[in-house]
């Protein structure tokens, strides 16, 4: 859409709003000292839910056909004001707040301890019967809307070659000043949404009956989307952002972090409403500042308002604030109106100019009741199900479900984002994203990838090269082909492998498989570690690899997700394993046996309670969380069978979790177990995990070379403790840096009977464990420049036959 027409579609708008009687006030927020702007200032029609909020600018402008003679404006720090409007007309309002300073001198304190102390030590006697996770059974329609704006967006970029097709976008920046600040919308969502709390069976289930999304909507978005909002508790003492504890201001050891002072006490509605503002005492702490309102007798929150402290250790969040409103429903106040907002970008500079995001959501509740909800909660299975048809409701159902009006800026952007989405470069933009994240390169049915597969180098191969596609959803619905060829500049031989894959469902995810494949692999590699073939492999190896076997396999796999994290699978497997130069099977008379044949049956089951991912299509992305995984699987070797060679059962137990220990941080804890039985050659034992690369392997034991130790029953536990700055934040030195601590251990119990099929020789350094349990201790630091983990791992034992005791390791991970 041309500058021109724009323009008139803003004429008419203008117009028609005119006509309809509408009152619309905008102005700019200043701190009355400073005369800076204020950003994400609160303004609201006087007794409704109808605001907005200021932008990054300190702008402002509210419409609404809905409103009252008055206006409030409040931010955090700040006094709060209002102002009279003329209602049916434009008008044009500045304010200059007051910096709120609040020192204890100010407070008239009788003889004895603060009273504002004295009342956090009543809310957090009460919070049992206050807090909503206590509430008995309840439910409530739910609208939420979510905005991503990009800030910083300089209209001189329009006259960029790149983007000359984006032009009209520019006409939609939000910003009424030009002050070197702006922001560009660009995502959107709304959602209308019945949520059921069955207290008794301690379930929650959410219904989505209305959904209107227009933007960039790529899975990344989503899943930022999802991670960043997590449920907020303001009851509970931590509130978890990413994998930081940020403390609550009513957190039970609140004093400890916190200085409060009592404000202000005013009679509402009936009710003794005393005002407490807060301010950390480390602002390094991952703590926050504001103010909350709570009721005499029942010492329960009407009110909170609170921003992160600026100086927190906490990457890429210039500005994070969460307000809430509670109203009274049967005598308890219940939650009304949630908003957060989260500024966001790579520097963490608030005065910084580079493009970065501005993230807002807001959630009020309507219609919230008491009362019995188990028999919809048996219905609604899943903690959020969709209804059919959420995407097909029209402007006057919106209209209509809409609890406050659109604001300008976010009607402006459904407009804008479906003329975006049809740019040719977007579509570009968007696949290179893609093919970032996913490793495929999408041409439509197909795909090819793994572009990282694409190069490697081992001392078996030489040079390899590979080259791989598959299928997509455009192609079949149900349906998934792949196949690869790759081949070794050294060995002078060719492999390849493929496979077809059929989806009775994504969600809940049931599938069957079968894959084949004629290729060299390393017995006893990671799970977690880069595949053989990958260039990153090569890049990080401290020595090649020569520990390749050639390997022909065909598995048949049956999974059935009986619903989301419970799972059980069913395979049927077929493997040739060949000798090789570096790995040769030997008889004990050193002659060698050229190749061992298995045919296997294998059941397994797992079990992830409160798992969180996201589905595209076919691929799927977990996310970790704080709840349990448990894995148990059983494999029979059955002589004869696909013309298998040996009788043999395989059973293996796993468990992994995340454990929050705030205000320390949070461990990882993965514990596995198994046994063997049956008299087979070593290829067929239990190969413990090494690592021979720089990179850190979190699922291997990083001073253990490859194939160095073997066993047929065993049981390790890896533990790892991230204290996210517990320490080093309170370092002068090391404040500033942001850096944070890690520590960890590593420790294996294994058993090697040699009473096993012993007709072939243990290959190299191969051997069993003794009475010792192998152990390796780390010390690390993690959040260096924001992406960098560096760890040192010292091996404890079993050192008569390494040259090194000591590694230093390295791993990308971005964190919040």
């Amino acid at each position: 859409m041309t500058k021109k027409i724009l323009s008139q579609v803003l004429f008419l708008f203008l117009t028609l709003s005119a006509v309809g009687q509408k009152t619309d006030v905008s102005g700019k927020i200043t701190d009355a000292g400073t005369g800076e702007p204020i950003p994400y200032a609160n303004i609201i029609f006087k007794g409704t839910y109808i605001g907005t909020m200021s932008d990054v600018n300190g702008n402002y402008q509210i419409t609404t056909a809905k409103p009252t003679g008055e206006i409030d404006v409040s931010a955090i720090g700040y006094k709060k004001q209002s102002a009279s409007i003329k209602m049916n007309e434009s008008n044009k309002i500045d304010f200059a707040l007051e910096e709120e300073v609040v020192e204890l001198g100010e407070i008239k304190i009788l003889p004895g301890e603060n009273p504002a102390n004295v009342l956090l030590r009543k809310i957090v006697d009460n919070k049992d019967r206050n807090n909503p996770d206590n509430f008995p059974s309840w439910n409530s329609q739910i609208y939420s809307k979510i905005e991503f704006d990009i800030k910083n967006v300089k209209s001189s970029l329009k006259d960029k070659k790149l983007l000359e097709q984006f032009a009209f976008v520019f006409d939609y920046i939000d910003s009424m000043e030009i002050q070197g600040k702006t922001f560009l919308p660009v995502f959107f969502n709304e959602t209308v949404s019945n949520f059921y709390h069955d207290a008794e069976n301690k379930k929650d289930r959410e219904e989505i009956i209305a959904n209107k999304a227009s933007g960039m909507t790529i899975d990344m978005f989503s899943q930022f989307t999802g991670k960043m909002y997590e449920d907020v508790n303001i009851y509970e003492n931590y509130i978890t952002f990413s994998d930081i504890g940020l403390i609550s201001p009513v957190n039970n050891l609140g004093l400890q972090f916190y200085k409060y002072y009592l404000l202000d006490s005013a009679q509402v509605n009936g009710s003794k409403i005393y005002e407490v503002s807060f301010k950390p005492k480390l602002p390094q702490e991952p703590v926050f500042k504001g103010k909350f309102w709570v009721e005499d007798g029942s010492f329960a929150l009407s009110k909170l308002e609170m921003q992160l402290s600026e100086k927190a250790n906490v990457n890429f969040v210039n500005n994070l604030q969460y307000k809430i409103e509670f109203e009274k429903t049967d005598s308890t106040w219940t939650p009304r109106n949630e908003s957060i907002i989260a500024d966001v970008d790579l520097q963490k500079d608030k005065n910084s100019k580079h493009l970065g995001i501005i993230v807002r959501k807001n959630n009020i509740y309507e219609h919230f009741k008491f009362g019995p909800v188990a028999e919809k909660v048996e219905v609604l299975k899943e903690p959020i199900t969709v209804t059919d048809g959420v995407m097909d409701k029209g402007d006057d159902y919106w209209e209509k479900m809409r609890p406050v009006e659109l604001q300008r800026r976010e009607s402006d952007i459904y407009e804008m984002v479906d003329s975006v989405v049809n740019l040719p470069i977007y579509n570009t933009a968007q696949e290179i994203i893609h093919t970032l994240y996913y490793g495929y390169v999408d041409l439509g049915k197909i795909e090819l990838g793994p572009y990282y597969y694409m190069y490697s180098k081992n001392k078996v191969e030489g040079n390899r090269f590979r080259f791989g596609a598959r299928t997509t959803y455009d192609f079949d619905t149900h349906f998934r082909f792949n196949a690869y060829g790759a081949y070794g500049m050294f060995d002078d031989k060719f492999k390849y492998g493929g496979g077809v894959e059929y989806f009775f469902s994504v969600k809940p995810l049931n599938i069957i498989s079968l894959q084949a494949k004629h290729d060299v692999e390393m017995l006893g590699k990671s799970d977690n570690a880069f595949m053989e073939e990958n260039f990153m492999t090569t890049l990080l190896s401290k020595r090649l690899n020569s520990k390749l076997n050639m390997t022909d396999r065909i598995d048949f796999l049956a999974k059935h997700e009986w619903r989301l994290g419970v799972s059980s699978e069913f395979g049927v497997s077929y493997a040739k394993f060949n000798s090789a130069p570096y790995v040769p099977f030997l008889n004990q008379s050193g002659k060698e046996v050229p190749y061992l044949k298995s045919g296997e049956l294998k059941l397994g089951v797992r079990y992830a309670p409160g798992e969180d991912i996201v589905q595209d299509d076919f691929d799927r992305s977990s996310f970790a969380n704080y709840d349990p995984t448990f894995m148990l699987s059983a494999t029979k070797g059955i002589k004869g069978f696909l013309g298998g060679d040996y009788n043999y059962w395989k059973v293996n137990a796993g468990f992994s979790d995340r454990i929050k220990i705030n205000p320390i941080g949070f461990s990882v804890v993965y514990l596995q177990a198994g046994k063997i039985w049956g008299d087979v050659p070593f290829p067929f034992l239990k190969i413990h995990e090494g690592n021979e690369t720089y990179a850190y392997d979190t699922y291997a034991f990083n001073m253990m070379n490859y194939q160095e130790f073997i066993s047929d029953t065993y049981a390790s536990i890896f533990w790892e403790h991230h204290f996210v700055g517990f320490f080093l934040n309170k370092t002068p030195l090391f404040r500033k840096l942001k850096w944070r601590e890690i520590a960890g251990m590593r420790s294996l119990w294994g058993s090697y009977n040699g009473n096993h099929d012993n007709s072939l020789l243990l290959p190299g350094d191969m051997k069993g464990l003794g009475g010792m349990p192998y152990t390796e201790f780390s010390l690390g630091l993690e959040n260096i420049l924001k992406v960098i983990r560096i760890d040192g791992v010292w091996r404890f034992n079993y050192n008569d036959d390494v040259k090194h005791q000591f590694g230093i390791f390295v791993m990308l991970k971005l964190t919040l």
